[in-house]
């Protein structure tokens, strides 16, 4: 599953990360933007879905910088983990395939 990323920052605290927004849901496990309480770090884990034979592995949904999941929270896309201001995306998705242009 191929999740849509943007460059976030904010304009208060100049916090910068790079996540998803939302929820992608699949057909065995979802995709979520979620922050870490704790470290207030900003990713992408996968979630297993209600009722799936097959889920994610076990550390797909472990904090990458502080190694629990106790603190992981869904992320809204706006709110800052830091000061709380709203952010903001740069650009558009980081992982799309851009066309070579003829220039």
């Amino acid at each position: 599953m191929m999740t849509a990323e943007y460059r976030f920052i904010c304009g208060s605290c100049k916090y910068e990360c790079i996540s998803g927004i939302g929820t992608e849901k699949g057909p065995h496990y979802s995709m979520a933007a979620m922050v870490c309480e704790a470290c207030h770090e900003v990713g992408s884990y996968a979630l297993p879905n209600p009722g799936s034979i097959v889920g994610p592995s076990v550390d797909s949904t472990i904090c990458k910088k502080c190694l629990t999941s106790q603190y992981l929270r869904l992320w809204d896309g706006i709110t800052c983990p830091i000061c709380k201001k709203k952010m903001r995306a740069l650009g558009s998705n980081i992982k799309a395939v851009r066309q070579f242009r003829d220039w």
